[in-house]
């Protein structure tokens, strides 16, 4: 009886794919938009796929971001998937074949997938279902097909950790989901929308949730951030180092709803680090860039936050000018932390002394006093002590109080010091907990580091 159960599933599930029968499947009940996650691909492709679901599974197609349901397999707890001749094919732990091709929008569910089920991949857990896509090596691209909010779910700890403040959380939980849905198909050429690392947004699955990341997503259910009518990527980053960027000043094109903001919630985050020439010419020969022996590396410009915009560097073969982000790109972006930096080590002349130091109009000049205002271009003037101050003559940055900086260095090695940790676009994450812990709530901390933007 076994085996003609099995005969007739087999039979069933062969007609069900042809053409003329495709009005068999049902829509399914939950209409919530899925996405297409990237789980296994490219060179971590795999021979075979194992899945697990103790409620059994139900085989269907991905449509229009949405799961039109086929034939139930209720009573098997395990399948495996391999590639035969590029075809899709499913057979029972016992080697029964069960399908002979998935084809490339087939899609596994648990059984109780409307019922918050879950199914296991090599034994980790995902919600939603798996696709599979068939490559001409013989291996298979492994899909995590999920809704949107179970993707958020999957996400949001993994970004911002899930016992920060609960107003944090739900700041970031709606950043998470502007950022998936305004990047679907950035994996096109793979065959899925997003994949699992910090290229998109690192994504756990099942495995990555929490209660309280949980409520932050479904307490924001379906928000998304809107910039004149219209969904906008809601980019994030650590630590801003005081100031956000304009968008424009890190990479290319300019958007109205991603414009500098001064960070008054952002907590300290210094770092530094050391590079030898020899080390830097490495990377730029990595990157396509032929300097050669360096011998020199200097700041040519910064941008109105102070943040570096152009990084010059000098080698027997070629000069090469690293504009913005491609300065971390290129040196690495968890070594030059931020573009919030100057370079060489802190020294003391006499010519840095706060008491020649002066400060002019052209006319008349005076000596800086302990404490020093600053006036923005609107008016306000902001208290600032004067070690704080610093001042720039083209060839070296000085802080008032007795500290010149180097902004050229011409040895075998440069040091690298400075604020912050990321690019710097969008909202800060350091300062989104510590605004949160101040009482802040999560719209008005959006509404902060975006500017003019609607939440809904």
């Amino acid at each position: 009886m076994k085996y003609l159960r099995i005969t007739i599933i087999t039979i069933m599930f062969t007609f069900l794919l042809l053409p003329h029968l495709l009005d068999f499947k049902a829509e399914a009940s939950d209409r919530n938009d899925y996405l297409k996650i990237g789980l296994k691909f490219g060179s971590s492709s795999v021979a075979s796929c194992t899945l697990q679901s103790e409620e059994g599974f139900l085989l269907g197609t991905a449509e229009d971001r949405g799961f039109a349901e086929g034939m139930p397999l209720p009573v098997y707890e395990k399948l495996v998937v391999t590639n035969e001749n590029s075809a899709i094919v499913i057979r029972d732990e016992n080697g029964v074949l069960l399908s002979s091709d998935l084809g490339s929008s087939g899609c596994i569910m648990p059984s109780d997938y409307t019922d918050e089920g879950i199914l296991f991949y090599e034994e980790t857990p995902y919600r939603g279902g798996i696709m599979l896509q068939a490559k001409a090596d013989g291996t298979l691209t492994v899909i995590n097909y999920v809704t949107v909010e179970h993707y958020v779910y999957g996400v949001l700890n993994s970004e911002l950790h899930y016992s920060n403040p609960i107003e944090a959380l739900k700041a970031q939980a709606v950043a998470a989901r502007s950022f998936g849905e305004m990047n679907l198909n950035k994996h096109s050429a793979e065959g899925f929308d997003l994949c699992t690392s910090t290229h998109c947004q690192v994504y756990k699955g099942y495995s990555g949730e929490y209660p309280s990341t949980v409520r932050a997503t479904d307490e924001t259910r379906g928000e998304l951030l809107y910039s004149n009518g219209i969904p906008v990527t809601a980019f994030y980053f650590k630590n801003s180092g005081g100031y956000t960027q304009n968008v424009e000043d890190v990479w290319t094109s300019r958007h109205a709803y991603l414009r500098s903001v001064r960070d008054d919630y952002c907590p300290t985050y210094p770092w530094s680090t050391s590079l030898s020439f020899d080390t830097i010419s490495k990377k730029l020969e990595t990157a396509g860039y032929g300097a050669g022996s360096i011998r020199s590396i200097s700041i040519k410009s910064r941008n109105s936050t102070g943040a570096v915009s152009a990084l010059q560097i000098v080698g027997s073969s070629s000069t090469i000018t690293l504009q913005k982000e491609k300065i971390r790109t290129v040196l690495g972006a968890t070594i030059v932390k931020s573009l919030m930096f100057q370079l060489g080590d802190s020294y003391t002349e006499d010519t840095a002394d706060s008491t020649v130091w002066k400060i002019s109009n052209g006319v008349t000049a005076v000596t800086p006093e302990t404490n020093v205002y600053l006036i923005s271009g609107d008016g306000r003037a902001t208290k600032s002590q004067k070690t704080e101050v610093y001042g720039y003559n083209g060839t070296s940055t000085v802080k008032l109080g007795g500290t010149a900086i180097s902004e050229i260095v011409t040895g075998g090695s440069v040091n690298f010091s400075g604020f912050g940790y990321g690019h710097g676009v969008g909202m800060p994450q350091d300062s989104a907990v510590e605004m949160a812990k101040q009482g802040f709530l999560y719209d008005e901390i959006l509404k902060y580091y975006f500017t003019d933007v609607e939440i809904k």
